[in-house]
């Protein structure tokens, strides 16, 4: 497993739960805000309405092991210049990321990321349950 890779990353975060992003360290940090950010079109510019349906499907997938809401995760994508809003915050566009979000966002793009999320979820929980069942026999 090579630690460097966003994709083997993500994999490993999704196994987690109630993660916070202002607890993360910068990597990861990148890594979910680039995640996030694929959810979003290039051009497309979007209402207020329209960010929230995405972010609210894309916290029920790929971001399930964040202990976030759409509202908050909004913030953080426009604080980290991921999204872009109009004066009136009316209008939310694709803005110009930090340097090592824009890396991460380039790093996963053409990945199936709902797939890798799901599938090592999966993978953990029937780790786990083997785990359970092998202590309750030992007992």
């Amino acid at each position: 497993m090579n630690a460097n890779d966003p994709v083997q990353r993500l994999s490993t975060i999704a196994c987690r739960e109630h993660l916070t992003l202002g607890g993360m360290g910068m990597a990861d940090f990148a890594l979910m805000l680039g995640a996030a950010a694929l959810a979003f079109d290039d051009d497309k510019a979007m209402s207020e309405r329209d960010v929230n349906e995405r972010l609210i499907a894309w916290l029920d997938t790929v971001g399930a092991m964040l202990a976030s809401d759409h509202v908050e995760l909004r913030r953080w994508l426009v604080d980290n210049g991921v999204l872009a809003r109009d004066g009136y915050g009316r209008v939310y566009t694709r803005g110009v990321p930090r340097p090592e979000i824009a890396n991460a966002m380039a790093s996963l793009v053409g990945h199936d990321l709902r797939a890798i999320v799901c599938d090592a979820r999966a993978s953990h929980a029937q780790r786990r349950e083997a785990r359970k069942a092998q202590w309750s026999q030992a007992r």
